[in-house]
C-alpha cells in the first residue's frame, strides 16, 4: 500500500504543500545512502570554509603596516594622514616626548594642534578618581566605606560603597541611557542628575556586576565636595591641575579663547552643556596637559605608586570590559595596561592608552565623532612597538 506523507515548507508568507509517495523499501535504502554522501559533503565543505577563514584570518587578520616607512614618528605621521584623522596626538614614552602633531581643524580658522582645548569628556573620570584616592589616603575617606552618610536618602545606599561608585560596580543606572531622556543642552546641578536615578531600581546587586555608569562618577564629585570642603572644579585645580604643571586645563572657557568644536561627519555637533556631565565628564584640557597629568602619576606627584596600582587593577568586570578605580584595566597587545575613552555625542571621540610595563603613553584626541579613537590609539601602539596588530586588538 502506498504512504503519502504530507510535507509543510513555508517561504515567507505562502506555504506550499508537497506530497512525497514512498513506493518501495528499497527507494529508503538508497536515501539512506544519499544522505550519508550529502552528510560527508556538507562536513569537507565545512572543514575547508574554516581552513580557508583561518588562512585569511592569518594572512588579513592583522596589520604590520609595511607601506609606512622611515622613524616611527614618521611612521604615525604617515598612518594618521592615511586615515584623515582630525584632531591631535601625543605620545610620550620612557618621559620624553615621542610624538605630537595636530591634524585638521578644531574651529573656522583654528587648526587643531597638541595645545588645542578640547571637552575630554569621559576621561574627566579618572581626575575624579584620583582625587577619591588622594582624599583616601589622607583618611578622610573610605574607599570601602558604604555612601549613606554622604547620600542618606539614595535608596539603597548601606550597600553601596565608593569603591562600587569608582569601579562603575554600584548597579546604579547611567542617567544618560535614552529611558531618561536627559536634556544634554543645558544647565544642571549635580544633585539634579543624582534625582534622575534616584527611584529607578539597581540594575544589580552592589559588586556582582560591572554597568558604565555616569551617575556613580557624578556622585563621587559630591563626595569630593563634602569631603574636602572645596567645590569640585577648585579640588581638581588645586591637588591635580597645579601640581601637574596643566596651566592648560580648565572647567570655564575663557571669552575669546579658541577651543575645538564638536563635528559629525564634518558638521558641527549640537552644544553640550558641561554641567550636564559634572565629575563624569566636564574638563577641558589639551593632549599636551594630559602627557603632564600622566607624568604625574608615574612619579607618583599626585598619589602614591601602592594607591597608583590600586587603582589599576581590576575591581569590576563583565565581558568584555575589566575596570579598575576610573581606569578600564587592559591587556594591550601583550602589555599590562589601562586605558580610558572619552566622547560627547556633540562630536568628541578621545581614547588615552597607558602601558604601564613599557612606559609608553598614546593620548589621541579627536573632534570628530565619525572616527574610531581606540582603534587609531591600539594601531599607533602597533607601531611604536613594531609589532604587527590583530583585527580583535583594536577592539579591546
Amino acid at each position: 500500500m502506498l504512504n503519502i506523507i504530507d510535507i509543510k515548507i513555508v517561504c515567507g508568507v505562502m506555504n506550499t504543500q508537497l506530497y512525497i509517495v514512498e513506493v518501495l523499501p528499497f527507494f529508503g535504502e538508497l536515501e539512506n545512502e544519499y544522505m550519508k554522501k550529502l552528510l560527508k559533503i556538507a562536513l569537507v565543505s565545512v572543514a575547508s570554509l574554516v581552513l580557508i577563514g583561518v588562512a585569511m584570518l592569518l594572512i588579513f587578520g592583522r596589520d604590520s603596516h609595511r607601506t609606512l616607512s622611515g622613524s616611527i614618528p614618521e611612521q604615525i605621521n604617515q598612518y594618521l594622514m592615511k586615515k584623515d584623522f582630525q584632531g591631535s596626538v601625543v605620545v610620550v614614552q620612557k618621559g620624553s616626548v615621542l610624538f605630537e602633531k595636530g591634524y585638521g581643524m578644531a574651529a573656522p580658522n583654528v587648526p587643531n594642534t597638541p595645545s588645542t582645548l578640547y571637552q575630554i569628556a569621559s576621561l574627566s573620570k579618572t581626575f575624579t578618581a584620583v582625587a577619591i584616592m588622594q582624599l583616601g589616603e589622607k583618611q578622610m575617606l573610605e574607599i570601602d566605606g558604604s555612601i549613606e552618610k554622604y547620600f542618606p536618602e539614595f535608596p539603597n545606599a548601606d550597600s553601596i560603597t565608593v569603591g562600587h561608585l569608582l569601579s562603575h560596580s554600584s548597579g546604579i543606572p547611567d542617567y544618560l541611557h535614552p529611558d531618561f531622556e536627559f536634556d544634554y543642552g543645558k544647565s544642571w546641578e549635580p544633585e539634579e542628575i543624582v534625582n534622575v536615578v534616584r527611584d529607578t531600581d539597581l540594575l544589580f546587586e552592589p559588586g556582582k556586576s560591572f554597568q558604565y555608569s555616569n551617575s556613580g562618577y557624578v556622585m563621587l564629585g559630591l563626595i569630593i565636595e563634602q569631603v574636602s570642603g572645596q567645590s569640585y572644579d577648585d579640588y581638581i585645580m588645586e591637588h591635580i591641575f597645579i601640581p601637574s604643571g596643566m596651566h592648560n586645563s580648565m572647567f570655564d572657557i575663557p571669552e575669546g579663547m579658541a577651543v575645538a568644536k564638536g563635528h559629525i561627519k564634518g558638521k558641527e555637533g549640537p552644544v553640550m552643556d558641561n554641567s550636564a556631565a559634572y565629575a563624569a565628564g566636564d574638563i577641558l584640557s589639551t593632549a599636551e596637559d594630559l602627557a603632564l597629568f600622566d607624568h604625574a602619576l608615574r612619579n607618583h606627584v599626585l598619589i602614591t605608586e601602592d594607591t597608583d596600582a590600586l587603582m589599576a587593577k581590576k575591581h569590576a568586570s563583565k565581558f568584555p570590559y575589566q575596570y579598575g578605580y576610573g581606569w578600564y584595566t587592559q591587556d594591550v597587545m601583550g602589555h599590562h595596561a589601562v586605558g580610558h575613552s572619552g566622547g560627547y555625542p556633540s562630536g568628541f571621540r578621545h581614547y588615552v592608552a597607558r602601558l604601564l610595563d613599557e612606559d609608553i603613553t598614546v593620548i589621541v584626541l579627536s573632534n570628530e565623532l565619525s572616527i574610531n579613537s581606540k582603534s587609531i590609539n591600539r594601531n599607533l601602539t602597533s607601531i611604536i612597538l613594531q609589532k604587527p596588530i590583530w583585527i580583535w586588538e583594536e577592539l579591546l
